[in-house]
C-alpha cells in the first residue's frame, strides 16, 4: 500500500505543478500582444482544466488512503471513515479547505477571461499551501518558517517543472516555429522565470534539508537521506540542461549572445560534448522535453520523501531496540544520583521483560481486537474505531506502549473516533483489569509486532 500512496502523491504533485506552471506560462511568460498565440492560450486553458480534474482525483485518493491509515481495515472501511477523518482531524480540516479550493478552480477554469486565469492561479497557490500544511514541514506547527519555506519551495518548483511540462505538451505543439519572435521571446522570459524559481528552490531546499536531516552522514546512512541525495543529483542534471538552453540555444534564437563567465563556460562544455549547435529551435524543443522528463523524476522522488520517515527520526527504531533489549544495570552512588538531579545521566524508564505468548492471550481476553487490527493475526475484524497496531513494536519502546495502555490520555493522537466529545481518548481504562504481570506480557506481545506501523494506541 505504501507504493500506491507514493504513486498517488506523485500524480497529485505532478498535476498541481502542471496547473501552477501552465498558469504561470499563460500569465507571466506568453506575450500579451501576440495574436498568433491565441490557439496556444486556448490549449493552455484546456490543459489547466485537465490538471484541476487530476488534482481533484488525486486528492480524493489521498484522502481515502489517509483514512485507511488512521482507521485500518480495507478500503470499504476506510471509505466509511472518511467523514470522521474530515470532521475530527487536523488533516481533515486542511483537506476540506483543499477540496473547496479545487471546486472553485473547476468553476474558474471554464472562464476564458484573463482575470479568471489570475484567480485560478491564486486558487492553485492556495492548494499548494494545503500540501505544505499536511507534509513534514508542518511537524513544527502550521504557522512556522518551515511551512512558509516549504510552500515557497512547492510554488517555485511548480512554476519551473510545471512550466517545462506546459511548454512541452501544450505550447510547442500549438505554436510551431513558424510563429517566430513571439514564441522565442516567451522562451527567453520563461528562462528568466526558471532561474528565479531555481534560486528559491535551492535556498528553501537547503533550509528544509537542514530540518529533516540531523547531520551530513544521514545522506548516506538513512533511506530518506539517500532518496534526497538522488533527488539532488537529478536536479543538478536538470540545471545543466537548463543552462544549455539559456546560454547556447536561446542566444542563437534571439540574436542576443550571452557574454557572462557562466555563459562562456557552458558554451565551451557544449562544444566539447556535442559540437556546434545546428537547428537551434529543434534542439531547444528537445532539450525542454528532456528537462520536463527530469522534472517528473524530481516530483517522483519528492513523493517518495513525502511518504518516508524523515531522517531526523531514523535513530528512533534503533533507539527502541536499545531501550527494550538493553538490560545492563546502571551503577551509581546515592551522591551521584543527587548530583545528577535524582536519576543517572541518559536515564529512561525500562520495563522488565514479559511473555509475548501470554500477552497474546491477554490481548484476546480483553477483546482489544474490537478496536485494533494486527496484520497476520486471526482476530475478528475491528467493529469500532482504533489505530492499527501492526508494526507498533518497530516504532515505539515498551515503556511508551505501556503508557498507552494504562494512561491513554498522556498523549492523544488525532484520528476518526479516537477522542470523545470531551477531547479525551475513547480507549477504556484497564488499570483495574490488568495485573502487573498481565501488563508486562501484553506489552511484550505488542512489542513483538514489527510489521508496517500505523499509529499509537
Amino acid at each position: 500500500m505504501l507504493a500506491v500512496a507514493m504513486f498517488v502523491r506523485w500524480i497529485g504533485l505532478g498535476a498541481l505543478a502542471c496547473l501552477v506552471g501552465g498558469l504561470g506560462v499563460d500569465l507571466l511568460v506568453l506575450p500579451g500582444d501576440a495574436a498568433e498565440l491565441v490557439p496556444t492560450r486556448r490549449r493552455l486553458r484546456v490543459w489547466g482544466f485537465v490538471c484541476v480534474v487530476v488534482v481533484a482525483i488525486a486528492t480524493g485518493a489521498e484522502l481515502l488512503l489517509r483514512a485507511r491509515t488512521l482507521a485500518g481495515g480495507d478500503l470499504g472501511h476506510a471509505a466509511r471513515a472518511v467523514p470522521l477523518v474530515l470532521s475530527r482531524t487536523h488533516f481533515g480540516a486542511i483537506w476540506i479547505a483543499r477540496l473547496v479550493l479545487i471546486a472553485a478552480s473547476l468553476v474558474v477554469a471554464a472562464v476564458a477571461a484573463r482575470g479568471a486565469r489570475a484567480v485560478a492561479l491564486a486558487l492553485a497557490i492556495g492548494v499548494a499551501l494545503t500540501s505544505a500544511l499536511s507534509g513534514h514541514a508542518a511537524d513544527w506547527g502550521d504557522v512556522t518558517p518551515s511551512v512558509l519555506l516549504d510552500w515557497l519551495h512547492v510554488l517555485a518548483a511548480s512554476l519551473w517543472i510545471g512550466g517545462l511540462a506546459a511548454l512541452t505538451l501544450a505550447v510547442f505543439p500549438a505554436a510551431p516555429e513558424a510563429t517566430g519572435g513571439a514564441l522565442t521571446r516567451a522562451c527567453a522570459r520563461f528562462s528568466r522565470l526558471a532561474a528565479w524559481s531555481l534560486a528559491v528552490v535551492v535556498l528553501s531546499g537547503i533550509y528544509n534539508a537542514g530540518g529533516q536531516l540531523p547531520d551530513v552522514a544521514a545522506f548516506r546512512d538513512t533511506p530518506y537521506g539517500r532518496v534526497l541525495l538522488a533527488k539532488i543529483a537529478v536536479v543538478i542534471a536538470l540545471v545543466a540542461l537548463g543552462a544549455t538552453s539559456r546560454y547556447t540555444l536561446l542566444p542563437r534564437l534571439t540574436g542576443t549572445p550571452a557574454r557572462s563567465v557562466v555563459a562562456r563556460g557552458v558554451r565551451r562544455c557544449q562544444l566539447a560534448f556535442s559540437g556546434p549547435v545546428r537547428a537551434p529551435w529543434s534542439r531547444l524543443v528537445t532539450v525542454v522535453a528532456c528537462e520536463a522528463a527530469l522534472g517528473a523524476a524530481v516530483l517522483g522522488l519528492t513523493a517518495v520523501l513525502g511518504e518516508s520517515t524523515p531522517a531526523r527520526h531514523a535513530g528512533h527504531v534503533s533507539h527502541v531496540a536499545d531501550v527494550d533489549a538493553g538490560q545492563t544495570p546502571v551503577h551509581a552512588t546515592m551522591e551521584q544520583l543527587h548530583q545528577a538531579g535524582g536519576v543517572p545521566g541518559g536515564w529512561m524508564f525500562r520495563l522488565p521483560g514479559g511473555d509475548a505468548a501470554r500477552g497474546r492471550a491477554v490481548f484476546g481476553r480483553l477483546e482489544c481486537f474490537r478496536c485494533h487490527r494486527i496484520a497476520g493475526e486471526s482476530y475478528p475484524r475491528p467493529s469500532a474505531p482504533g489505530p492499527e497496531l501492526t508494526g507498533i513494536g518497530a516504532q515505539h519502546p515498551a515503556a511508551y506502549i505501556a503508557e498507552s495502555i494504562v494512561n491513554s490520555n498522556a498523549v492523544i493522537v488525532e484520528g476518526p473516533g479516537y477522542t470523545g466529545r470531551d477531547g479525551r481518548s475513547t480507549m477504556p481504562d484497564y488499570r483495574n483489569d490488568l495485573s502487573v504481570a498481565d501488563l508486562l506480557d501484553v506489552v511484550a506481545y505488542l512489542a513483538s509486532q514489527s510489521g508496517v506501523h500505523r499509529h499509537r494506541p
